[in-house]
């Protein structure tokens, strides 16, 4: 993402965009920067990858993928609201709802708490004992993923992933659809 422009530069580029004809904006700012769409789309590609690694992964141990999510949340985390886990699996409520209470019936989770914005989902024994193993390798394949890059490397790309996810935040937040 070098080549990326920045917010200052790209500036004047965004301000002769007709914004009244998306189809109009994208082709504009396409012939003014025609590494954008790459970019994005290769963005895109690597959520997909990764999204798919993870259902493989999930699969193979013989979890949906929201199941995993949780589990994977709770090996790092035990006690995690359901809340905090919608937040950490990227699932709506009532998937991660149904997902608990199939592992609840499965022995893999038990609630404890006295109201549902209190309750923390728990593994239990037979969770740790089938999942903990399997979750703390998928850390580790992780951390040597990550390992392929120098400390500095890692330090901007994680930089760069948040620069671009605050600034599409705020192209997002700005658009209006009625």
């Amino acid at each position: 993402m070098s080549t990326a422009r920045t917010a200052a530069s790209a500036a004047p580029i965004a301000q002769t965009i007709p914004t009244a004809d998306p189809a109009a904006a994208t082709a504009a700012h396409s012939a003014a920067n025609p590494q954008a769409l790459e970019t994005i789309r290769a963005i895109d590609d690597f959520y997909r990858r990764a999204d798919e690694l993870y259902r493989q992964a999930a699969w193979r141990m013989g979890l949906a993928d929201c199941a995993f999510d949780i589990l994977y949340a709770l090996v790092e985390e035990d006690g995690l609201t359901q809340k905090q886990l919608c937040e950490r699996g990227f699932s709506s409520k009532q998937t991660v709802h149904s997902s608990i209470k199939r592992l609840v019936a499965n022995d893999l989770v038990a609630l404890r708490g006295n109201s549902p914005r209190t309750t923390g989902v728990y593994l239990t024994e037979r969770g740790r004992a089938e999942y903990e193993g399997h979750i703390r390798a998928v850390l580790a394949a992780e951390c040597e993923a990550v390992d392929i890059f120098t400390p500095e490397e890692q330090r901007q790309l994680t930089a760069a992933m948040e620069r671009y996810i605050n600034a599409l935040d705020r192209k997002l937040a700005a658009l209006t659809f009625r």
